[in-house]
């Protein structure tokens, strides 16, 4: 059993080497090991209260996090989560999370279901959980603490704060590298028990900061696994612990959606029927049942978003309001809000046209490209628009975007991320697809460059590209980025908080030898900054066998995500499980 050690030394040098190195600033502790640092109140609460031994290397950023108990700012170790609460006094500003009553409870047990103790000789029993901590524990539990009161040793109510109460009554169980242990849970921690380690590695505390912020604590890539259900073609494959259902289906063409704050239904553009249609879930199975027409005659209509109640409907050729609707859910009254420019010059003009509010009250309306590189005859094509709710004020906010379907606000922040398609007609390696950072008044370079201003040949002009704004990370090419969403819930494991998830309508065979995307991945954000693309849901191309395109991403308020698919005219639900 000295193995363990062995291996826990093993995955911190693996992830050493795949951590992106830490510069520390002034004031930082940075550790190599992770590529993380600590700062401020949590670094001397770090080091006043056990360090390494107790909480293990930071395995995130602090950060503003989003928990049951509302938002506060949060940094997660291999062992635990500091939360920061500035209005209480010290030591109580930093609070420690309850991974161990968190990780059971993901993992479906239910701890007030246990077998409870009962007071023996030797050991201290509980009353408030009824468990009993014996040895080898009790020892360990006695002689670790937060330092509260500034005295030698370690008082109960300091094991306390740092431990919690326990959980459970010990048992063998399997741990996260494998191996069958003696197991105690309590509120704060997990107690293993390795007798073959020599002193004092024979109780080890379970990385349970790192299971639960990551889902995945292990080294190397993340692990999938296949899920198939009635009436799919094909499984679909997601990472360990998630898990895939299908909410919908039979449906014409669904884009992008949105859930109507009054009732919860939901409500999307349907493109090739040009109907905005209600998806209602009557029996609260987590399938929808009922479909109702809310407009038609809305040509490409593409997108929906609920602003102070009222719902918006992006089409080609203009911005809609929907209202009085009828006994049949029936708009009755449409509103034209602005009209917009339609028509495409080829076959690679762009009809979607995106809808969504910001955290300004505004509304901004992303409009495509006519063609696939050509000089447009208004401005008011290849932008991102910014307008009241009313359609007032009018103005470009972005230009030079050839077709930004998605974008979205990061959490916690001001800044607007946006995913454009690159060009075609370059060859199957060119031109990338691109993430960027959408600010006021830049310009991102189409129609007269790519990439990071690479002149295009119908133009040649350098010049044109050198007060473009380059894209801050590169998807493959022809990937086609449609719906992007940044992870702002709970339903997932926290390390996806903050990430962008895109889904991807997948290459055109014209531009192609082999197929690519046809799913949605994960788009790893550190330190405020893109760093990875991995797949989050894959299997819509069976070799070749295409028979989804995901289209339109939405958190829902459990924190599952749901993914358009406008092909097999689906709706399907992402969820995380545990396990």
């Amino acid at each position: 059993m000295i193995r363990t050690i062995g291996l826990a030394l093993a995955s911190v040098l693996l992830i050493s080497a795949l951590a992106p190195a830490a510069a520390a600033a002034p004031g930082e502790r940075c550790f190599p090991e992770t590529g993380e640092c600590l700062a401020g109140r949590f670094r001397q609460y770090w080091e006043a209260n056990g360090g390494l031994a107790v909480f293990g290397f930071p395995v995130g950023e602090q950060r503003g996090e989003q928990g049951a108990e509302g938002q506060f700012s949060a940094q997660w170790f291999e062992r635990e989560r500091f939360e920061a609460h500035p209005a209480n006094n010290p030591p109580y500003d930093v609070l420690l999370g309850r991974l161990g009553d968190e990780a059971l409870r993901r993992q479906g047990r239910d701890w007030q279901t246990f077998p409870k103790g009962r007071p023996q000789p030797g050991c201290q029993f509980f009353a408030p959980t009824g468990h009993t901590v014996c040895e080898p524990f009790l020892s360990y539990w006695r002689g670790h603490g937060l330092e509260f009161d500034g005295r030698r040793g370690t008082s109960a109510a300091e094991s306390l704060a740092l431990f919690g109460y326990p959980l459970a009554e010990p048992a063998v169980e399997t741990n996260s590298s494998g191996f069958s242990v003696l197991t105690q849970w309590f509120e704060r921690a997990r107690f293993e028990y390795l007798p073959a380690n020599p002193d004092p590695f024979k109780v080890l505390l379970g990385r349970l900061g790192a299971e639960l912020f990551d889902g995945h604590a292990g080294p190397g890539p993340a692990q999938y696994h296949a899920v198939q259900r009635p009436g799919w073609p094909h499984p679909l494959e997601v990472p360990a612990g998630f898990t895939i259902d299908e909410a919908a289906a039979g449906l014409a063409s669904p884009r992008f959606m949105a859930l109507d704050p009054a009732d919860g239904s939901l409500v999307y553009g349907a493109l090739r029927t040009s109907e905005v249609v209600r998806l209602r879930d009557l029996n609260g199975d987590g399938r929808f049942d009922q479909a109702q027409t809310i407009a038609g005659g809305l040509a490409a209509v593409h997108s929906v978003a609920f602003v102070d109640g009222q719902l918006y409907a992006a089409a080609e050729d203009r911005l809609v309001r929907l209202s009085n609707f009828d006994a049949n859910g029936a708009a009755r009254q449409i509103d034209q809000i602005i009209a917009l420019p339609s028509g495409a010059r080829d076959l690679y003009g762009h009809r979607t046209r995106t809808v969504a509010r910001g955290p300004d009250g505004k509304l901004y309306l992303s409009v495509g490209s006519s063609c696939d590189v050509c000089l447009e005859d208004t401005p008011l094509r290849a932008a991102l628009l910014r307008m009241n709710v009313d359609g007032s004020g009018l103005e470009l906010y972005a230009t030079g975007l050839r077709n930004t379907v998605g974008f979205d606000w990061r959490p916690g922040t001001a800044e607007l991320w946006g995913a454009d398609m690159g060009r075609n007609n370059l060859g199957q390696d060119r031109v990338h697809d691109e993430l960027n950072r959408l600010e006021a008044g830049h310009n991102y370079g189409w129609p007269f460059c790519y990439d990071d201003r690479v002149p295009n040949p119908e133009f040649n002009d350098a010049g044109k590209c050198t007060n473009t704004t380059s894209p801050v990370f590169n998807f493959p090419p022809h990937w086609a980025p449609l719906g992007l969403v940044f992870y702002n819930r709970f339903g997932f494991p926290a390390a996806y908080q903050g990430d962008a998830l895109v889904a991807f309508h997948g290459t055109a065979a014209d531009q192609v030898q082999t197929l690519g995307g046809y799913n949605v991945a994960r788009v790893r954000f550190k330190h405020g900054q893109p760093v990875a693309l991995e797949d989050l849901v894959r299997g819509w191309n069976a070799q070749g066998d295409v028979w989804g395109r995901p289209a339109g991403l939405l958190i829902m308020p459990d924190g599952s995500l749901l993914i358009s698919d406008d092909l097999g005219g689906r709706f399907f639900r992402l969820r995380y499980v545990g396990g």
